[in-house]
C-alpha cells in the first residue's frame, strides 16, 4: 500500500470567513486587519490581484482602498476559530486521519485511498467542505508531508479552479520542484533562502541536488529531513493528537496609551485569565508566571520596559492564584509617569495536572479557587466568552485595541445571530 499525505489549506481563510454571512462582499476585494486595525493580515484573491501587499499598514494603502472600494474588516478571531473548528471536524468526518496543523491547514493521511482514486477523492472532499462550511479549500497530495505542502501551493497557483494537485509520478515531481522557488519551500524561509541563492540554489529541485553532507552540516537534522522529504522519502509522520504547549503567552498592544496602574491591572488580569483557561483546556498546571509592561518603542515619548518572573510553590491552573501573582509582580515593575502601550503575561514550566509534585512546607492549594475557575469555564463555554469574569478585569477596558470594523460573532453569540425577515 502506498503512503500518501494530503495538505488541506483554506483559501484566504480570514477573508473567506467574513464572506460566509456578509453577502454584500462576496464578489468584492476584502482585507482583514491585525490587532488595533494596524496591518493587513489576510487578503481575498481580488485584493491580491489589485496589488494590496501583505503586512502593509492600513494608512499607507488608504488611497488604493478608496480607489478600488476595497472592503476592510477588523480581525474577528472568535468567528475564525469557530469556522476553523467546523472545517476540521468536516475533514475528520471525510478522511481516515487528520492532523490539524494551524487554524487554516490540516494534513491528511490518505494511505488507504487507492492511487487511481486520490484526485477524485480530494475533489469530493473539497466540494463537501465548501457545501458544509462555505469555505473554499485547496488540497495537495504527495508521498511526503513536505511535498504535499508543495503540491498544495502548486494547486493554488496553477489550478485555481480545480484546487487539487497530486504528485504521483517522477515526471510531475521534477516539474513541481523545478517550478518552486527555494524561498517558497516549507521550512526554508527568507533567511535560508538568501543563503541558498548565494550558493546557486534557486529552486526546490536545486536543493535536492546538493550533497547530503552539505545539507546536514548547514541545516542540521531538520534540514536533512526536509531534503529527504523533497526527494520522496517520508520522514515526518502524521500526528493526530495535539501536542501540549510548553509556554502559553497572552499579550496585546493597547488601543490607547495607559498611564494608570488600575488600567494595567485590568489588562494583565485579563491576560492571566486567558492563560489559565488555556492551561485547564489542556489539563495542565504552570510552575512559573511572568508579566511585563512596556512603552511604545516607535514613539518619541520617554521609554520604559520591565518584566518579572515568579514561581508558584505548587504548580497551578487556578485563575485566582495566577492573577494574584501577576498583580503582585505588576506592582514591583510599575513606574508612574510613562505612557504604556503593551503588556503581556506568560505561564511556563507546564506540567500535566496529574504530574504535580507536592510541597511539605506550604499549605495545600485552595480547592474552592480551582472549583470557581472550572465553573467559570463551563458558564463561558455555554453562554460566550467573559459572560462571567472577575471584577478586577473591569468593564470599560480603555486599554483594549481598536476594532472599528469588526463583524458580528455570527456563530458564537446569541445576539449576533442572523435575522431573517
Amino acid at each position: 500500500m502506498s503512503k500518501w499525505f494530503g495538505l488541506a489549506d483554506c483559501n484566504n481563510f480570514y477573508a473567506s470567513c467574513e464572506r460566509i454571512f456578509n453577502l454584500s462582499v462576496r464578489d468584492k476585494p476584502v482585507v482583514i486587519l491585525s490587532n488595533n486595525d494596524g496591518c493587513i493580515i489576510s487578503r481575498s484573491q481580488e485584493a491580491k490581484d489589485l496589488g494590496v501587499p501583505m503586512g502593509a499598514a492600513l494608512h499607507t494603502i488608504k488611497p488604493l482602498i478608496n480607489k478600488h472600494k476595497i472592503e476592510f474588516f477588523s480581525s474577528n478571531y472568535t468567528l475564525y476559530g469557530d469556522i476553523s473548528a467546523r472545517v476540521m471536524n468536516g475533514l475528520n468526518d471525510l478522511c481516515p486521519a487528520v492532523e490539524v496543523y494551524s487554524i487554516d491547514e490540516a494534513f491528511l493521511d490518505l494511505s488507504i485511498i487507492p492511487d487511481d482514486e486520490l484526485f477524485e477523492f480530494a475533489v469530493n472532499v473539497k466540494k463537501k467542505i465548501a457545501k458544509w462550511t462555505k469555505i473554499p479549500i485547496s488540497i495537495g497530495i504527495a508521498p511526503t508531508k513536505s511535498l504535499a505542502k508543495l503540491a498544495n501551493r502548486y494547486a493554488k497557483k496553477n489550478f485555481k479552479e480545480v484546487g487539487v494537485f497530486v504528485i504521483d509520478s517522477e515526471e510531475i515531481l521534477l516539474k513541481t520542484l523545478k517550478e518552486t522557488a527555494i524561498e517558497d519551500v516549507w521550512g526554508i524561509g527568507r533567511k535560508h533562502g538568501k543563503f541558498l541563492k548565494g550558493e546557486g540554489v534557486n529552486t526546490a529541485y536545486d536543493f535536492t541536488q546538493l550533497p547530503e553532507h552539505f545539507v546536514q552540516k548547514r541545516f542540521s537534522i531538520v534540514g536533512l529531513r526536509l531534503y529527504k522529504e523533497l526527494k520522496g522519502q517520508s520522514c515526518l509522520n502524521l500526528t493526530e493528537f495535539i501536542e501540549k504547549k510548553k509556554v502559553i503567552l497572552h499579550s496585546r498592544s493597547f488601543g490607547k496609551y495607559v498611564q494608570l496602574i488600575k488600567d494595567l491591572e485590568e489588562a494583565v488580569t485579563t491576560f492571566a485569565n486567558k492563560c489559565a483557561e488555556k492551561l485547564r483546556l489542556q489539563d495542565c498546571c504552570a510552575c512559573t508566571v511572568s508579566v511585563y509592561i512596556r512603552t511604545n518603542p516607535f514613539s518619541n515619548k520617554p521609554q520604559y520596559y520591565n518584566g518579572i518572573t515568579m514561581n508558584f510553590d505548587i504548580p497551578t491552573s487556578s485563575t485566582l492564584e495566577i492573577q494574584r501573582k501577576v498583580l503582585w509582580g505588576l506592582k514591583q515593575i510599575f513606574v508612574q509617569g510613562y505612557d504604556y502601550k503593551k503588556a503581556g503575561v506568560s505561564v511556563m514550566g507546564i506540567v500535566g495536572k496529574n504530574e504535580i509534585q507536592g510541597n511539605l512546607f506550604v499549605p495545600e492549594p485552595d480547592i474552592n479557587a480551582q472549583k470557581i475557575s472550572t465553573l467559570m469555564d463551563k458558564i463561558n463555554a455555554k453562554f460566550g466568552k467573559e459572560t462571567v469574569k472577575f471584577a478586577i478585569q473591569g468593564t470599560n477596558n480603555i486599554w483594549k485595541g481598536n476594532a472599528s470594523k469588526i463583524s458580528p460573532k455570527y456563530t458564537t453569540l446569541w445576539k449576533d445571530l442572523l435575522q431573517v425577515e
